[in-house]
């Protein structure tokens, strides 16, 4: 293994809250910040979403009052990046923590595996949909044609296939109905969206702005539901509801935080809910070691994630303030 890295702060994620945690460290002067994700841009969650034509603008910068594509959101941040001089190693995965040291390591397609040492981490991991064993009510075999919103977007926004398919939809949230909004707007037919709850978990006005583009038929009251197909997916059968025939299942929403770093590095983090611990300070169970955006749990959209950034960026700096006052 190569040399240790040494960063002041250490950034994990670079989604709009590792983002707004990077830049509200170096608008105080703190250098050297490094921030680092494992994927090939920043941005996050928002990036996979992109401007086209006739595509769907799923986010909402409240400051403005209006509502633009996740690519847009991600395209600011990468900008306020570059103009803050915050040091941005992307393709680098973590595969381990050492919250005692400080401490992670990390592998990169160039530089292989190497570590990073700081004097305070930020986790800004974001959250994931739940699979379909944690959701503890999806039976059935696992054919072909089954998707996550992140497999569903690298199709349509990605690569802009045009899809022609008649889809069904697990879940019934927010994601739920702008997914059925995309898939639609990518030529698929409108979708029968199954949940278990009587009415759609999304509020009335998503719905209303999302029926622009799709108006999925709801059927709710579902308390499990079986996959059936051979090689595809050919159908979802509610236990208690008439059959559902599709050619493309989406599991979307259901969220949950990326904690998975925190609990291999034995950081506190609160079961079943899998939330970080944290206190007023955004500070982890470990001195030094902190956490912002979606990863604290309750889900928010991208502004919020990037403000949440900033202000634990103010904690780390008071931290960092004292550490030295100690010294």
């Amino acid at each position: 293994m190569k040399s240790i890295e040494k960063a002041k702060v250490l950034v994990i994620g670079a989604g709009p809250a590792g983002v707004g945690v990077a830049i509200g460290l170096a608008r105080r002067g703190i250098k050297p910040v490094i921030l680092i994700d494992r994927r090939e841009r920043v941005g996050g969650v928002p990036s996979l979403y992109k401007k086209k034509p006739g595509g769907v603008p799923t986010f909402v910068l409240w400051t403005q009052g209006r509502l633009v594509f996740g690519g847009q959101i991600a395209a600011r941040l990468a900008d306020k990046l570059r103009a803050s001089g915050v040091e941005v190693w992307l393709e680098s995965q973590v595969i381990e923590i050492f919250p005692g040291e400080k401490k992670a390591t990390l592998v990169n397609p160039t530089r292989g595996r190497f570590q990073v040492s700081a004097e305070a981490v930020v986790l800004a991991c974001g959250a994931r949909e739940r699979t379909a064993a944690e959701r503890g009510w999806i039976t059935g075999s696992r054919p072909r044609g089954i998707l996550f919103t992140k497999n569903m977007l690298d199709l349509v926004d990605q690569h802009e296939l045009h899809v022609t398919c008649t889809p069904a939809i697990l879940g019934s949230d927010l994601i739920a109905h702008a997914a059925a909004a995309k898939l639609n707007s990518a030529g698929a037919s409108d979708a029968v969206m199954v949940d278990r709850s009587p009415r759609p978990d999304c509020s009335l006005t998503a719905r209303f702005y999302f029926g622009r583009w799709a108006k999925p038929h709801y059927q709710g009251g579902a308390r499990a539901v079986t996959v059936v197909g051979g090689r595809s997916v050919s159908a979802v059968t509610p236990a208690n509801c008439a059959q559902v025939p599709c050619d493309l299942l989406m599991i979307c929403g259901d969220l949950v935080p990326n904690t998975e770093l925190a609990l291999m590095g034995d950081l506190r983090v609160d079961l079943p809910s899998r939330r970080v611990a944290v206190g007023s300070d955004y500070q982890l169970s470990e001195p030094g070691w902190f956490a912002a955006g979606n990863i604290l749990g309750d889900y928010h959209g991208a502004e919020w994630c990037y403000f949440n950034g900033r202000r634990v960026a103010r904690q780390v700096a008071k931290y960092l303030r004292r550490a030295e006052a100690q010294d």
